[in-house]
């Protein structure tokens, strides 16, 4: 499995960091999936990361047409992820956003897999300007 983000996207993702600056800021990921590909066309933040997300799932869900491939956290803390190690995020893969000097962002992806416990294994991401993270 391997994630491609689409130009819009990134640029939201990119947006999203001017304002939240350095601390932790979370959301969710649109897209559809082709094969063995995740194509992540949009984002949108959570105001409140992640807290509330099991509760209101399935009305984002419905309201989304399914259309929800997983998350993203800007410089994440292990207590911040907590809250989406439930069932609804298995099989789906987060995206780990972090500030670099000079404006670059580096971003990981991880897809969410559970045995025994919820864990994060790396997944390749590929950026639609041709950059590879």
């Amino acid at each position: 499995m391997e994630a491609f983000l689409c130009r819009q996207a990134y640029r939201e993702i990119k947006a999203i960091s001017f304002l939240s600056g350095q601390k932790p800021q979370g959301g969710l990921l649109f897209g559809h999936i082709r094969g063995p590909r995740i194509f992540v066309e949009r984002v949108w933040p959570t105001p409140e990361g992640f807290n509330q997300l099991d509760k209101i799932w399935q009305r984002l869900e419905k309201n989304f047409e399914s259309q929800i491939l997983g998350f993203f956290i800007y410089h994440p803390l292990a207590k911040l992820l907590k809250p989406i190690f439930q069932p609804f995020a298995y099989g789906k893969i987060l995206i780990e956003v972090r500030s670099k000097k000079g404006n670059l962002l580096s971003l990981k992806c991880f897809l969410i897999e559970f045995n025994q416990t919820f864990r994060l294994f790396p997944c390749r991401l590929q950026i639609e300007f041709g950059e590879e993270k």
